[in-house]
C-alpha cells in the first residue's frame, strides 16, 4: 500500500472528524500559537503570591487565559512561551528567593544565578518557567495534557482535555550553545523564537524607527535595515532546530533574518504571532513577501491580538483590536498566501489589558462568529482557527 496515500488519507479521517465535533458542539475549536502566560505565573511566584493556572478569576489582576476561560473559549490547544527577559534584573530574581534545587541538572548555582552581574541569567529564567510549566500540567492533569508528539493531541482530545505545547520566546536562552537545544527539545520545547527584541548570539531584531516616543506615528514608518540577519551560530542553530523538530519561529526576528531562516529552511517554519505590514506597518509585522515565503514553506503565520500590532494610530491609546480589525489581517494575509498560512498567535499576558475587544481566552469565538458573518466560508474560519495549526503539528511533531 502507498504510504504516503494512506498518511494522507488518515489525515482527511482525522480533519473531518474534528468539522464534525464543531458542528456538533456549536464551537470552533481554538489552536493559539503564542501566549506569555507562564511569565505571569512566575512572576506572581517570585511576589509570593503564586497564581493557578486552573482559574485566575479572583486574581487582583486576573490572567488572559486560564483553564478556565481556555474551556470556556473552546480551547483544543495552546502554545505556552517560555519568555527570557535577557536584561532582567538579577537582584529583583535574588529577592524572589530561588531555590537552588530547581536549576536544570549540570547547572551549577553559580554559574546559573549570577548575583554579582547586572542581569539574571537568562538559562535560569527558562528552567524556572519550565517547572512552573510542569507543575501546572501535574496539577492540571484532568484537563490539559503536554504535547511532545502530534498522536499526544489526539490522545488528549480523545481523553477530554486539551493541549499544551511548550515553546520559547527569545533564542538568546542558549548563549550560543546548540546543545542546549537538544536539552530544551528533551524538556518538551516544539518551537522557538531566535531572537526577542535584543541583539544575541544567534541574531538580531528589527530596530524601533528613531523619534517614535516624540511621534508615535514613526512607530509605522519602519524601514528595515541591512546586515541584520543571522549569525554563523544562528544559522547553525536554526538547521539543528528543524533537525531535532523545534519549529523556528520568526516573529521578532529582523528583516534579514527572517529570509536567512527561509534559506536554511527546508520544510515549515512559523511567525507565531506577527501581523500583516500591508495593513499595519510596524517591525512586527510580515510583508507580502514574507507572508507568501512562509505559505511555500507550509508554514503558520499567528494573528497577534496587540493593539498597536492591529491597526495605526496617531497615540498607543488610540490603537484597538476589534474583531473587524483581525478579520481584515486575516483576509489579507489568506489573500497572499491562501487560506492555510493563518492562524491565531494572541500573545495574551504579554500584551496590554485595555483595547481589546476579545478581551481574554473566554471570548474567543467572537472572531468566528464576526468572520462567519462578513463573507469568511466556514473552511476558511476552521482553518484559522485550528486546522491550519493542526496540519502544521502533524507534518513536524
Amino acid at each position: 500500500m502507498n504510504d504516503r496515500f494512506t498518511e494522507k488519507t488518515a489525515a482527511g479521517i482525522m480533519e473531518l472528524y474534528y468539522i464534525a465535533l464543531t458542528k456538533e458542539a456549536g464551537i470552533m475549536y481554538v489552536c493559539d500559537l503564542h501566549c506569555d502566560t507562564l511569565l505571569e505565573i512566575w512572576l506572581s511566584e517570585l511576589r509570593n503570591e503564586r497564581l493557578s493556572l486552573k482559574d485566575t478569576g479572583k486574581a487582583k489582576e486576573p490572567l488572559h487565559i486560564d483553564l478556565k476561560k481556555m474551556q470556556e473559549g473552546g480551547y483544543l490547544l495552546q502554545n505556552f512561551a517560555i519568555y527570557a527577559d535577557l536584561h532582567m534584573s538579577a537582584a529583583a530574581l535574588s529577592a524572589g528567593g530561588t531555590n537552588p534545587a530547581l536549576v536544570m541538572p549540570g547547572e551549577s548555582l553559580a554559574a546559573a544565578k549570577k548575583e554579582e552581574e547586572e542581569y539574571a541569567d537568562p538559562w535560569l529564567q527558562t528552567t524556572e518557567m519550565i517547572r512552573v510549566f510542569k507543575e501546572e500540567m501535574a496539577a492540571n492533569a484532568d484537563v490539559i495534557g503536554q504535547v511532545f508528539s502530534f498522536q499526544d493531541i489526539e490522545e488528549n482530545r480523545k481523553a477530554g482535555r486539551m493541549s499544551a505545547v511548550l515553546t520559547t520566546e527569545e533564542g538568546g536562552i542558549i548563549k550560543g550553545d546548540l546543545t542546549k537545544l537538544d536539552t530544551l527539545y528533551d524538556a518538551g520545547v516544539r518551537m522557538m523564537t531566535v531572537t526577542w527584541n535584543y541583539d544575541n548570539e544567534l541574531g538580531r531584531p528589527n530596530r524601533l524607527p528613531t523619534g517614535v516616543r516624540e511621534d508615535f506615528r514613526n512607530f509605522y514608518r519602519f524601514v528595515p535595515e541591512s546586515g541584520r540577519g543571522l549569525t554563523s551560530v544562528g544559522k547553525e542553530a536554526v538547521a539543528r532546530m528543524e533537525e531535532l523538530g523545534i519549529i523556528p519561529d520568526v516573529s521578532h526576528l529582523s528583516d534579514d533574518g527572517f529570509y536567512d531562516v527561509a534559506d536554511i529552511v527546508k520544510g515549515p517554519f512559523a511567525a507565531s504571532h506577527s501581523n500583516a505590514r500591508a495593513l499595519c506597518g510596524c517591525s512586527r509585522n510580515l510583508t507580502d513577501d514574507m507572508i507568501r515565503t512562509v505559505a511555500e514553506h507550509g508554514g503558520v503565520i499567528g494573528l497577534n491580538f496587540c493593539p498597536s500590532f492591529v491597526m495605526e494610530a496617531e497615540d498607543e491609546s488610540r490603537c484597538f483590536t476589534s474583531c473587524e480589525a483581525l478579520a481584515a489581517h486575516a483576509r489579507h494575509i489568506m489573500n497572499v498566501g491562501g487560506r492555510e498560512v493563518i492562524a491565531f498567535g494572541t500573545d495574551f499576558d504579554g500584551i496590554p489589558r485595555r483595547n481589546l475587544e476579545i478581551q481574554n481566552a473566554s471570548m474567543m469565538q467572537r472572531p468566528a462568529d464576526y468572520m462567519l458573518g462578513h463573507g469568511f466560508t466556514m473552511e476558511e474560519v476552521e482553518g484559522l482557527y485550528y486546522k491550519n495549526v493542526l496540519r502544521l503539528y502533524r507534518e513536524v511533531l
